[in-house]
C-alpha cells in the first residue's frame, strides 16, 4: 500500500513514521526546504494542561488538552529515546495574572482547581503520568512585588524544546526505508481517479504524481484551501494570524546569570517566557507585538515580512518586562547578536482574535483526523501538545481502511 502525507510537521511525520512502522510505504511532501521548520519549531514548546483555557467555562478544552498531553511523551518515546526526552524538557510553568487579565485571580486560581483535580483523575485511573512526572507539584498562588500583576501561580505544566524534537524526528524519517521525503513540492489540490489519488503540484513544469492508495492532508497553514481546491470546502469560521517570537542563544549570560523562571501571562494578549537550560536558549513571545497579522481569509500563507527585525525583539522583551522585572537586563544589554525571529502561522476555528472575551479561540477542543472521502485524510491538528495523539489515531484509522 502506497500513502501519501501532505505537510512536514510534526503531526505530518509522526504519522509518516507510524505507517512506515507498520509496512506501508509513504510519500512525505512537504513545500519547505526541509521538514519541520514552521510552526512544529516555531512556538514555546508549552505540553498544555487546559491552564490557559480559563475563559472555556465548558471546561471541554482544558479536558482535551490533559487527555493528549498524557499521550505526548508515549506516542514520541517510541522514536526519541527516555534520556533524550529528559533533556528536551524544560523547567515548570508559573502564570502570572496581570492587571488587565480578563478573568480575576481568584476565577483563573477556581480554574486552575479543577484543572488539577482532573489531571490527577486522569493520571490514577490511566496510570499514566505527565511528561514523567511522578509526583505532581500543586498549583500554589503567591503574591508579587510586580506592580503589574495581581497574582503568580506555580504549576506542574512543563514544555519540551521544540527545536530538539524536530532535529530527532527529523532524523527518524530520513533514515526510515519506507519513507520518501520530497522538500520543496507545494501542492496545489489532490484528485480522485479509478479509486487512487494522485497530487498536483504548483509548479508547472512537474507532472502529477500518484496513484496513492490513501491521501492524509496535514497541511499547516494551507491544509483548508488544499481540502477546498480537491473538492471538499470547510465553510466553518476560521480565524487565521501570523504570530512570532523571538529566541535567544546564551541567555544565561545574557540576562546577568539568572535567567527568569518559565511563565505565562494571563488571561489575555499576553505572551510566554521560556528558558531551556541543556540548549542554553530562552524564548519570548509578547502578543501585541508578536501577533503582526490576522485575517478570516485563508488565503495567505507567506509569512509577513518585518522591516525591523532588531526593533521588533527589543519590543518584544519590552513588552514582557512589564510581567518579569527580570527582563530588564535584557533592555540593558541588548544581546541582538545572539538573537533571531521565529514563527508562523495559527489557523483556529475563530471570528475574532483572543483579547475579545467570547472570541472561539479560547476554546480549542474540536479537531483531529476526518475522512472527507474514502482514502481522503484531513488532519487538524489543534496545538503542539495534541501533536502526538492526532497523528497516532491518524495513522490507526489509515491502517484500518
Amino acid at each position: 500500500m502506497s500513502i501519501s502525507v501532505v505537510g512536514g510537521g510534526l503531526t505530518g511525520c509522526l504519522i509518516a513514521l507510524e505507517l512506515a512502522e507498520s509496512g506501508r510505504s509513504v510519500v512525505l511532501f512537504e513545500k519547505e526546504a526541509e521538514i519541520l521548520t514552521r510552526a512544529s519549531y516555531a512556538n514555546e514548546g508549552k505540553i498544555h494542561l487546559g491552564f490557559v483555557y480559563a475563559a472555556d467555562t465548558s471546561f471541554r478544552t482544558a479536558k482535551r488538552m490533559i487527555d493528549d498531553a498524557l499521550q505526548f511523551r508515549p506516542v514520541l518515546e517510541r522514536w526519541i529515546s527516555s534520556r533524550e526526552f529528559d533533556e528536551m524538557l524544560y523547567d515548570r510553568f508559573d502564570y502570572l495574572v496581570p492587571n488587565s487579565s480578563m478573568l480575576s485571580a481568584d476565577a483563573i486560581e477556581a480554574h486552575f482547581n479543577l484543572v488539577m483535580q482532573y489531571l490527577k483523575e486522569q493520571v490514577a485511573t490511566k496510570s499514566a503520568s505527565y511528561l514523567g512526572q511522578g509526583n505532581l507539584q500543586p498549583v500554589v498562588r503567591s503574591g508579587t512585588d510586580n506592580t503589574n500583576l495581581q497574582a503568580r501561580f506555580s504549576t506542574p505544566e512543563q514544555g519540551v524544546w521544540p527545536a530538539a524534537i524536530a532535529q530527532k524526528i527529523r532524523e527518524c524519517v530520513s533514515l526510515h526505508p519506507k519513507i520518501e521525503v520530497r522538500v520543496g513540492t507545494a501542492i496545489s489540490k489532490i484528485r480522485s481517479e479509478r479509486n487512487a489519488w494522485f497530487v498536483t503540484f504548483e509548479a508547472s513544469d512537474l507532472r502529477d504524481e500518484g496513484p496513492f492508495d490513501q491521501i492524509v492532508n496535514c497541511a499547516w497553514a494551507g491544509r483548508r484551501r488544499l481540502d477546498a481546491a480537491s473538492g471538499f470546502p470547510d465553510d466553518g469560521e476560521w480565524f487565521y494570524r501570523y504570530k512570532f517570537g523571538v529566541v535567544l542563544k546564551n541567555a544565561r549570560a545574557a540576562f546577568g546569570g539568572e535567567p527568569p523562571r518559565n511563565s505565562t501571562a494571563v488571561l489575555g494578549a499576553f505572551g510566554d517566557s521560556v528558558y531551556h537550560s541543556v540548549e542554553d536558549t530562552h524564548y519570548c513571545s509578547w502578543y501585541p507585538v508578536g501577533m503582526c497579522f490576522s485575517s478570516t481569509d485563508l488565503a495567505k500563507d507567506e509569512p509577513p515580512r518585518i522591516d525591523d527585525p532588531e526593533k521588533a525583539i527589543l519590543k518584544t522583551w519590552k513588552g514582557y518586562s512589564a510581567m518579569d522585572t527580570t527582563f530588564e537586563a535584557l533592555l540593558s544589554s541588548k544581546p541582538l547578536e545572539n538573537a533571531h525571529i521565529v514563527g508562523d502561522f495559527i489557523a483556529a476555528r475563530a471570528q475574532s482574535d483572543i483579547q475579545d472575551p467570547q472570541s472561539k479561540l479560547h476554546e480549542r477542543h474540536s479537531y483531529g483526523s476526518v475522512e472527507l472521502a474514502p482514502g481522503y485524510w484531513s488532519v487538524e491538528t489543534g496545538k503542539y501538545t495534541s501533536a502526538a495523539r492526532c497523528a497516532h489515531e491518524c495513522s490507526q484509522r489509515v491502517r484500518g481502511r
